[in-house]
């Protein structure tokens, strides 16, 4: 079964996909492969943080012989004719799993940004009806803040009511984040992947709550990797997704899966053996 088949039947477990920044992806085929039996499907990033990568439509086409891979397009790097040329050879590729976001901005005005996101998804379900290219389209979502729920609810049942069907969230870091985000998604008719990221270090925090819009690490998670050496800090990355998951797990029959945004194996077993349960 595919994963528009899939989603809502059983509970999911996808994970994320940074394609390398070489031409050489066979080895980051090899490492994929791995996940074979564990992802229900790969979801495959459009040069995140603007940094060039090799091109999502691609290289999703590298990984469905692995998993069902879901294709970032974002609106930053192209304008609307160059957007539909992708999409029709992703079409004729067999790719149908697509994720409509807005992509970090460019520095020094190189962002393109000729369509915003909503306009990209009317142009993906628009091309569904003249040639009947099949896509699932799905969004991305930041996690509410208590003064932000208004804003992000409103984003996304737009998003909805112009063609999306499935979101995947900006990570969770507690009980509380997915807490939020289900209230605001609560009367929103979507299916919801909520995303994790597992922190591995004191400078990977660091990195991630300076430089990645929509990401907030608690203070907490913080203070625990601070003066934690290597081997403590991946015992500390195990322990705190394994808190996480717990803490959970009674939100599940709310949710159609889990994302989790870091290729380790073990975070995946762990989550994969979580949803089976």
């Amino acid at each position: 079964m595919n994963f528009a088949s899939l989603i809502g039947r059983k509970k999911l477990l996808t994970i994320e996909f940074n394609p390398p920044k070489n031409p050489d992806i066979k080895k980051h085929i090899l490492k994929l492969e791995q996940f074979k039996n564990i992802a229900d499907a790969i979801n495959v990033t459009d040069s995140p943080m603007a940094k060039p990568r090799m091109n999502s439509i691609v290289s999703a086409n590298f990984v469905k012989n692995i998993s069902e891979p879901i294709f970032n397009l974002t609106c930053r790097d192209k304008n609307k004719i160059a957007i539909q040329s992708d999409l029709l050879a992703a079409s004729a590729l067999g790719l149908k799993n697509i994720l409509a976001i807005t992509g970090d901005p460019a520095k020094d005005n190189d962002s393109v940004y000729k369509i915003n996101v909503f306009e990209l998804i009317k142009l993906i379900k628009n091309l569904n009806e003249q040639f009947n290219t099949d896509f699932f389209i799905g969004c991305a979502s930041d996690i509410p803040k208590t003064n932000n729920m208004p804003s992000i609810k409103s984003r996304l049942k737009r998003k909805t009511e112009i063609g999306v069907k499935f979101v995947i969230t900006q990570p969770i870091f507690s009980k509380n984040d997915l807490e939020r985000f289900l209230e605001a998604s609560n009367d929103i008719k979507i299916h919801k992947i909520i995303g994790i990221m597992p922190i591995v270090s004191y400078k990977n925090a660091l990195y991630l709550n300076n430089n990645v819009k929509g990401i907030n690490i608690p203070k907490f998670i913080l203070s625990k990797f601070e003066n934690a050496s290597i081997e403590d800090s991946k015992l500390i990355t195990l322990e705190l997704h394994s808190i996480l998951l717990n803490d959970i797990k009674n939100l599940l029959p709310y949710i159609e899966g889990l994302h989790i945004m870091k290729l380790d194996y073990e975070i995946a077993k762990l989550t994969k053996n979580f949803l089976e349960v």
